[in-house]
């Protein structure tokens, strides 16, 4: 209650005295970067203070100033996210458990074109971050706290997460080369280039870990390899009118010890990736973008291993996915309309189990799943102050003949926003979802479930954005998710569940995000954020003490002349469980993680950088096994102890 006093108490002084700090700043002034043009809130570009919507932006400069490795470090930074990893490294070091107010169905885009269709957010909620590692090549990362399945579909029920890369707008190349504890070793080269109306880009990452400590001096052996690299080339018909091809693939691999379930474990991941996009400006009214990928995942996520003999414990699979998406947009005076059509389909690699014949035996075959949506949603500033959205997606999917038929289904949206002055801006609104169950839900060979149906549900929320300038804003959101449907693992047979996945009749999540963006003077800026949580959805252990109740998140940056800095972290108070009365299920349930990371550019092409995780060296953990009543304290998979990182970036 006093963290909750004393963070309003902040809020308001830095309130009261915007005038006379900020307001003495210009903001045209070069050394500011002013509030992003983001587009993930509403499918279309909108300055960010004028967006009503519960949204965070990690920009280029923080990417920068603060070295951030991969998309799962940037989301660390903001408030709304929650965090289910493995431990220090194998497992961890490739699969990132990423939650969005308390749901693990979430949309991962890239430019705004889904990466993650069908891919189903299984038991944890986990996607590949190496996928998304080359930071060089992105540009920002926005995260959209809210249920947005009107216009982006399935599995958009805790977020929307969108990986804007950077613009061809110049002829250079980096190298950046880093080395730490660890044996961490990081090669990263980046090149882009323009030739009149033609652009190109490249890129190539070498990642490897080795042995890590913990916050206690534990050593966990393990070791990941991990290659990726990719090409984009665009080319512009006039200024209006671009179309660009993107090509991606990563290859890794990863073993360890598990201490935990006393054997070792090893797994890989490889993925190739091709996307199109054609964005046609047809005039100040009307623009169409049409957007299609194709790719192709093969994965071994865990294979435990004893004495040379498997454990029966594995998960992974081997699929195509493809995805296209038409969207037209019209804009003028009084209105914003966006219309369009999405298709996604996923197909095995190989055959899975499909069935029994007349004599009982099981046969094999070739699985698949599609969805059509069709989409529409209209914003009318029909008076002076208001604004009224409204939007409905039809989805119409389809499958094989071993699969269940789903039936056709409508969602809504609506929201209602008030302008209250130049500066204050309050909404209020309600999302449907709708989330087919993945590939990995239905047809996995040792959790699958063909029985599923898909999950359903809405979410309520109400936001309010005071802007202090064109530098500075405080944003406040509250919403709550009830599932009708939802999707989880229902425990082995042991604990009294099947084994597989299931339908769950219940579930809810609520709370808010508080998040204040500040710039002090033309040296120093901040964001601070703060996410209240609670969770209870069967089928997912995210409600048994893994999620924070209350969560801090900050990063403060200072540039000045050739020298930057940036500290940043997050503290995080467990919410927990009051039925369990077991031993201690938790290295601890109040900890702070801060990071520390100094950049020196003696000249423009040169940076040479530090940067210190985990600075004081906690010992913490996301994963447990001690609260399941079969294991004794001690037995959490730990996170990273303090690693110090130095490296050089040379700009070519």
């Amino acid at each position: 209650m006093k963290r909750k006093a004393g963070l309003a108490a902040l809020l308001a002084v830095l309130a009261a005295t915007s005038t006379g700090v900020c307001g003495q700043v210009q903001a045209a002034d070069g050394a500011y970067e002013l509030a992003p043009v983001i587009v993930t809130a509403k499918r279309e570009p909108e300055k960010l203070f004028e967006a009503k919507a519960d949204v965070s932006v990690v920009t280029r400069k923080e990417i920068e100033t603060l070295h951030v490795g991969d998309v799962e470090e940037a989301l660390r930074t903001v408030p709304g996210t929650q965090f289910l990893n493995y431990g220090t490294n194998g497992v961890n070091a490739n699969l990132s458990g990423v939650r969005i107010n308390g749901s693990k169905d979430i949309v991962v885009l890239v430019d705004g074109v889904r990466v993650n269709d069908f891919q189903g957010s299984d038991n944890s909620g986990y996607f590949y971050s190496s996928l998304l590692s080359n930071m060089d090549n992105v540009e920002r990362v926005e995260i959209l706290r809210d249920s947005a399945a009107t216009v982006y579909g399935s599995g958009a029920k805790g977020g929307v997460i969108n990986i804007i890369t950077r613009k061809i707008n110049e002829n250079k190349a980096t190298i950046d080369i880093s080395r730490g504890s660890g044996d961490r070793e990081r090669y990263n080269l980046h090149a882009m280039g323009r030739d009149g109306r033609l652009g190109y880009s490249a890129y190539f990452n070498k990642i490897r870990s080795g042995d890590t400590k913990d916050g206690a001096g534990n050593v966990w052996p393990g070791h990941t390899r991990t290659n990726s690299g990719g090409t984009k080339i665009t080319y512009d018909f006039t200024d209006d009118h671009t179309l660009s091809a993107d090509y991606n693939w990563l290859d890794s691999k990863f073993e360890g010890e598990d201490f935990i379930y006393d054997n070792a474990y090893h797994g890989d991941y490889t993925s190739e990736s091709l996307t199109l996009q054609d964005h046609w400006r047809i005039n100040e009214h009307w623009n169409n973008t049409l957007s299609f990928r194709r790719s192709t995942i093969a994965s071994n996520y865990y294979q435990g291993y004893h004495n040379g003999i498997t454990k029966p414990y594995s998960i992974g699979g081997d699929f195509t996915y493809h995805f296209w998406t038409e969207q037209i947009h019209f804009s003028d005076s009084s209105n914003d309309l966006i219309l369009g059509v999405d298709y996604s389909k996923a197909r095995s690699n190989k055959k899975l189990a499909a069935g029994y014949d007349e004599d009982g035996d099981q046969f094999f075959d070739y699985r698949w799943n599609e969805n059509y949506s069709y989409f529409i949603q209209e914003e009318w500033r029909f008076l002076p102050h208001w604004t009224i959205m409204g939007g409905v997606r039809w989805d119409r999917p389809e499958a094989d003949s071993y699969a269940p038929r789903f039936d056709s289904h409508r969602s809504y949206s609506y929201k209602l926003s008030y302008e209250a002055t130049d500066k204050d801006t309050l909404w209020a609104g309600r999302n449907d979802f709708y989330i087919l169950p993945g590939s990995n839900h239905l047809y996995d060979e040792q959790y699958g479930n063909l029985n599923l149906k898909p999950a359903e549900g809405r979410t309520t929320s109400v936001g309010y954005t005071h802007t202090f300038n064109d530098v500075s804003a405080f944003t406040w959101n509250w919403f709550e998710t009830k599932n009708t449907r939802s999707i989880g693992y229902s425990g082995s047979p042991e604990e009294g569940g099947t084994g597989h996945y299931e339908n769950f009749a219940y579930g809810i999540a609520r709370g808010w995000n508080a998040q204040l963006l500040y710039q002090l003077g033309s040296d120093w800026s901040f964001n601070l954020g703060w996410a209240h949580l609670y969770q209870n959805v069967p089928g997912d252990n995210l409600s048994k003490g893994y999620y924070p109740k209350d969560k801090l998140t900050f990063d403060i940056l200072y540039h000045h002349d050739k020298f930057s800095a940036g500290f940043d972290g997050f503290y995080f108070i467990r919410r927990k469980d009051p039925n369990y009365t077991g031993p201690k299920g938790w290295p601890s349930d109040k900890y702070g993680v801060y990071n520390l990371s100094f950049n020196y550019s003696p000249r423009k092409e040169m940076t040479l950088y530090l940067r210190v995780n985990n600075i004081f060296n906690k010992l913490w953990a996301e994963h447990t096994n001690v609260i399941w009543g079969t294991h004794k304290p001690g037995t959490w998979y730990a996170m990273p102890g303090r690693i110090i990182t130095a490296g050089i970036k040379l700009e070519i």
